[in-house]
């Protein structure tokens, strides 16, 4: 029977966690270190070579028990095994026993199977209820005494520097809102004698940038395959210092826009590079939060330039909005000098064939304090290999892998459709309008329109922070459907007091208050729930070949209908002026059904697992390994691997 390793690579994985059998040596590759250190102990006890006779027998049993799953998974629901098969699951006790006595030689604990989630079966093997614990939580909580205080500090101090690359929207929805709004930008555009940008200019001032976006997402997927994910973040930098400059100068209406376009192509680029590394690098507890560090990033120096924004209005002269935008230079210089002494992430190593790199990166970012890896790091490992192959041998690194098969499609649906949200909440048409939208709601002073939407960007870091730590704890689905449910109420109340108020021409102050409360709670909520996730899922949902390009779709499809409400919200509001809430009310009420039927929740798991989740034939291969871990006590045995490998090339 087949083996369910890559390229038959059975016989080489027995070799390298076992001591020695008897079998000709002119047969089988030269030993690995870790067999030769076995084996040195196998020759001081005789009784050696027997049990691990037995553990070899029992591996290839497992083996395939696994292969027969992969191929007929309704077959692993009876007992109906070979006579070999059965003989060898009864030496189960016996070569668990023996790694045991091999672990204690060496100085390693036996592993421990009471981890909540897994149950007994009663039929020789160990099931996993991979809907309450993830396969790899399956192994049993870390021992107190192996420390990981090392990668934990590297993992999380190497995001929070990234994070500086920002969330793009947050900058977007305060600093260029304010900034097109000033006096005194508009006077300097050459429109001082009317005090608003003509509709034309206005119409492409905004929307533009979501035009650079989609370009520059769509080249980020191509370039963070093939020259790496820091490599994006690296050239998404170059462009934010490039478009500032523009942005400063700005001598009329067409430098502006075409600023406005590389602004759009290099936030594209940021955005894909850093959520893109982080899911790949950040363990699956702390994935949600470590993704949010960007958005509370976006969110602090948004509020800083929308600080200076608010007090150049009590001021004359272009120098205010000129440093209300010169605000993004500061993270992007940092990054630009910092990125060069990050690593790369393991799965892009590993992706491109540099075994040896993805290995050191992964004791960096997860290992123990010794350098070496521990059980849940060995089994997320194994599960990165065993997945990366099966899709190259299954050749899923195609275009056609996205719609090819029905978890394809599903999951495909489910990412994109995720983009489609945000431009229908409301934000889209109060960023580039917003000065319309106080008058619209009788709140005509400049100061105070500036005074409202500073404390809207510091309202959003509290939210932000808040939001990203509860992502890891309530769950993907639970802050989409909270963030696109309260948004929905609040459209239908502002509906409500437009069409009465605002539609009959009624000057009513505390409808105009009430207003612009629902605005500003409302969006509250939405970075609370919505903005930590949004990004994140379509990172979770494809595969590692499909990542990058995934999410490049993704974002284009995000840009498009951010284009679109942005182009349309004025004449939208000219035809149905506020029914134009119960529109926008609707829409995102029909995304919260999708998700409430459709989405699956990707908590908890690491990136290899969720595949399981969504039942594609390659979660069945991790899902295979994994229990082959766990099964065969090989977790002990890859950890001795690691352990002698590092040793010898001194990690």
């Amino acid at each position: 029977m087949e083996s369910d390793f890559p390229g038959n690579r059975l016989e080489e994985f027995q070799l390298s966690i076992l001591p020695s059998t008897k079998t000709n040596v002119n047969d089988r590759p030269p030993l690995s270190p870790l067999s030769r250190e076995v084996k040195s102990i196998a020759e001081d006890d005789n009784t050696m070579t027997s049990r691990s006779e037995q553990s070899a027998a029992y591996i290839a049993a497992a083996t395939s028990r696994a292969t027969k799953f992969d191929n007929h998974p309704e077959a692993d629901e009876d007992s109906s095994y070979s006579d070999d098969e059965n003989e060898s699951a009864r030496l189960l006790d016996s070569s668990a026993s023996s790694s045991r006595t091999l672990s204690g030689q060496l100085g390693f604990k036996g592993p421990k199977c009471k981890s909540k989630g897994i149950r007994n079966s009663g039929k020789g093997k160990m099931d996993v209820d991979d809907k309450k614990v993830s396969l790899t939580e399956s192994l049993g909580e870390e021992d107190e005494s192996v420390s990981t205080k090392k990668s934990t500090r590297f993992r999380w101090i190497i995001i929070c520097v990234l994070s500086l690359s920002g969330d793009g929207w947050s900058y977007e929805a305060s600093v260029m809102s304010s900034v097109l709004n000033l006096p005194q930008f508009i006077t300097h555009m050459g429109y001082g004698d009317t005090g608003v940008l003509p509709h034309t200019a206005n119409i492409l001032i905004g929307p533009i940038y979501s035009l650079g976006q989609l370009l520059g997402g769509l080249v980020g997927g191509w370039f963070a395959d093939r020259f790496g994910r820091k490599a994006t973040l690296n050239l998404g930098t170059v462009l934010v210092l490039i478009s500032t400059s523009l942005l400063i100068y700005a001598p009329n209406v067409g430098v502006l826009i075409f600023a406005r376009i590389v602004q759009g192509a290099a936030i594209g680029l940021l955005i894909l590079g850093f959520q893109i590394y982080t899911a790949e690098v950040a363990n699956q507890k702390e994935r949600g939060f470590l993704s949010g560090t960007s958005l509370i990033s976006g969110c602090i120096f948004s509020t800083i330039a929308s600080a200076v924004a608010y007090g150049v209005t009590y001021v004359n002269g272009n120098w205010g909005w000129r440093l209300a935008l010169a605000i993004s230079y500061i993270p992007s210089v940092i990054l630009f000098f910092v990125l060069p002494f990050i690593p790369e992430t393991p799965r892009y190593y590993y992706q491109k064939g540099r075994e040896d790199e993805a290995r050191k990166a992964m004791v960096r970012f997860h290992g123990t304090d010794d350098g070496l890896f521990n059980k849940r790091t060995a089994a997320e490992y194994e599960g990165m290999k065993a997945a990366f192959h099966y899709d190259q041998e299954a050749k899923k690194e195609g275009w056609s892998a996205f719609y090819n098969t029905r978890v394809a499609r599903f999951r495909t649906f489910c990412a994109l459709s995720s983009q489609l949200i945000w431009p229908w909440a409301g934000q889209s048409a109060w960023t580039y309008y917003f000065g319309r939208m106080y008058t619209y709601a009788s709140i005509t002073d400049v100061h105070t329109q500036f005074a409202i939407n500073l404390a809207l960007t510091i309202a959003q870091i509290i939210a932000a922070i808040v939001g990203s730590y509860l992502l890891d704890k309530l769950g993907r689905r639970v802050s989409f459907l909270t963030g696109i449910g309260q948004a929905a109420i609040f459209l239908f109340i502002q509906c409500g007091i437009a069409v009465k108020y605002f539609d009959t021409n009624s000057n009513s102050k505390p409808a105009g208050a009430a207003f612009v409360s629902c605005y500003f709670i409302s969006q509250t909520f939405w970075v609370t729930f919505f903005s930590p996730v949004v990004y994140l899922y379509v990172c979770e949902m494809f595969a590692g070949p499909l990542r990058a390009r995934g999410f490049a779709i993704g974002n284009a499809i995000s840009m498009i209908g951010g284009f679109i409400a942005l182009v349309s919200a004025t004449p939208t509001f000219d035809s149905l002026s506020g029914y134009t809430w119960l529109l926008f009310g609707g829409i995102e009420t029909m995304f919260f059904i999708i998700i409430f039927f459709f989405y699956p929740e990707t908590k908890g798991k690491t990136l290899e697992e969720i595949e399981a989740v969504l039942g594609s034939d390659t979660g069945d291969r991790v899902k295979s390994v994994i229990t082959n871990v766990r099964r065969t006590s090989t977790v002990e045995e890859g950890e001795l691997r690691h352990r002698s490998i590092a040793r010898q090339e001194g990690l």
